[in-house]
């Protein structure tokens, strides 16, 4: 499989897309249509990727805790200083107090987290055609990603999704999470058949905790997810671009041009 920023240079959807799409269509329109620059980025996302980073080095190289702490800043103050996009930061949190929930956090994970037998890859990029349910057809546009981490514990092969939340998932967040489909269909793609799925939520709070749960995903769930992207992708052709008015607006990077 080619790297993911190969893979990403050429037209395709992925599921932080179709997400998008479901949310709000005019949001979906001035990011990945327009492709307009938004007026910040939440510091979730830096968050999150400097999250990404650390983990996956961690279980990839196994590097200590220490290791982990200091490439997680160093990720996150790369990421908010030096991007063309302003960070914002929610309610009075500074970059120090993400850095010190940070470093909570990974040591949260790695006391909680038994270091699997082998690790195949972390950021494992993968394409899936979609197919068209309605005409059989294959789209143009291939679903694109990347698994978090593809293990290999008690003989057995697993697929993990690395997550950072303000608190634990729901029952229907887990259900009905896309990704983890996704990562099913991917790993298939990636001659890792029948894998487990397993979530490993770690939350941001003073006393950090760290949420394993074991999912289910079926044929039946991986069709839908390619009827989903398909139909997605139908109504962006059609030039679908209408605004979902919610509680999401307040703090959506584009507010000020959405009328």
């Amino acid at each position: 499989m080619q790297p993911l920023d190969v893979l990403r240079s050429r037209p395709h959807t992925s599921v932080s897309e179709i997400k998008t799409f479901i949310t709000c269509p005019r949001k979906h329109s001035y990011t990945y249509v327009d492709r307009i620059k938004p007026d910040f980025r939440p510091v979730a996302l830096s968050f999150g990727t400097a999250w990404h980073v650390a983990i996956g080095q961690y279980l990839l190289r196994g590097i200590s805790t220490e290791e982990t702490t200091d490439l997680f800043r160093d990720v996150l103050a790369r990421d908010v200083l030096d991007g063309e996009t302003p960070v914002v930061f929610e309610d009075a949190e500074d970059l120090g107090e993400c850095i010190d929930l940070g470093t909570r956090m990974v040591d949260a994970f790695i006391g909680a987290v038994h270091r699997p037998d082998h690790v195949l890859g972390v950021e494992m990029a993968f394409s899936i055609e979609l197919e068209d349910g309605k005409t059989g057809e294959l789209l143009d546009t291939p679903l694109i990603g990347s698994i978090d981490a593809i293990v290999i514990d008690n003989d057995k092969p697993a697929v993990w999704e690395l997550k950072s939340s303000k608190k634990r998932w729901s029952a229907d967040q887990l259900e009905n999470d896309l990704q983890v489909t996704a990562y099913r269909l991917g790993a298939r793609v990636l001659e890792v058949d029948d894998p487990a799925l397993t979530l490993l939520v770690t939350t941001k709070a003073q006393k950090p905790a760290v949420q394993v749960e074991h999912v289910t995903r079926t044929e039946r769930d991986e069709n839908e997810l390619v009827k989903i992207a398909a139909s997605v992708m139908r109504a962006v052709d059609a030039g679908v671009d209408h605004p979902i008015r919610s509680w999401a607006c307040k703090g959506c990077p584009y507010s000020g041009r959405c009328c």
